[in-house]
């Protein structure tokens, strides 16, 4: 009898380490169902044309609000950082740096991947941990008793779950590894094609003219958001000040980064 339950355990630990072993993510399952476009190719092929590398700056005189103290680095396992800069937000000058502010505490495949795609929940998650970790106020970098001298912790960040399961990459998943094998591997060719594959899944990557990620009035509006934030630990007075916060109302008169407006036409 001894002998069969000791067998009978051993199969079991098989059968749940071969069920994990096998479990795909959400992620995975779209880049490998994408059937890649003309479209999305001419995309792909154009952003990697046109990309520079980039040398950030640590030292200004003035220092940008989004430096705040504390390492550059803040999320050494994303799986975007496999190629994305520690600021990965470069191109758009008028909205560049409040993106790149936000990187300290929000996913990128929070504003990146649509939830229109999928029923998706929002909670703070570590990174280096890998699990998702209790609500806080003091998690939000908003109040009036908010000292940018003391460093928040570069995790836990504000991150989309499905099912209550993590449905993005960190750089030690297996497909990471081989995204990442592969592309080192790749010819200029190749490596068109594995970047449109790999970036299908966002919600700008269709056409050319699709917005580059969420529009910051998805999360902040006092009507609509698709962040609960009392669930991620908000106050009240957080809530109110996140909803309506006078930046993202601001920057939602511009269609363009070319658009030039007066202070009377912002004014209405």
């Amino acid at each position: 009898m001894k002998v069969f339950i000791k067998v009978f355990f051993i199969l079991f630990v098989f059968a749940v380490n071969g069920a994990k072993a096998t479990e795909v993510s959400w992620y995975q399952q779209q880049v490998e169902n994408t059937v890649v476009s003309q479209a999305m190719l001419d995309v792909s092929a154009k952003l990697l044309r046109e990309h520079k590398d980039i040398e950030i700056h640590k030292k200004f005189a003035i220092p940008a609000f989004h430096k705040q103290a504390g390492e550059l680095e803040t999320a050494p396992q994303s799986f975007c950082r496999t190629c994305h800069t520690p600021l990965p937000h470069q191109k758009e000058l008028r909205t560049r740096t409040f993106n790149n502010m936000h990187v300290r505490y929000i996913a990128c495949e929070t504003c990146h991947i649509d939830n229109a795609n999928a029923n998706l929940t929002y909670r703070w998650f570590d990174m280096e941990k890998q699990q998702v970790i209790t609500p806080s106020a003091d998690l939000l970098r908003i109040g009036s008793e908010m000292d940018n001298e003391i460093q928040r912790p570069t995790s836990p960040k504000i991150a989309p779950l499905l099912n209550n399961e993590r449905l993005f990459l960190v750089k030690d998943d297996a497909f990471a590894k081989k995204i990442a094998a592969q592309w080192k591997a790749a010819n200029e060719t190749e490596k068109v094609a594995l970047h449109a594959k790999i970036h299908a899944p966002l919600n700008w990557q269709k056409t050319e003219n699709t917005h580059q990620g969420t529009p910051c009035q998805d999360c902040h509006n006092d009507k609509k958001s698709i962040l609960d934030l009392s669930e991620l630990g908000a106050t009240s007075k957080q809530v109110q000040a996140i909803s309506t916060h006078i930046i993202p109302r601001y920057l939602a008169h511009y269609k363009n980064d070319q658009q030039r407006m007066t202070i009377r036409e912002m004014l209405h």
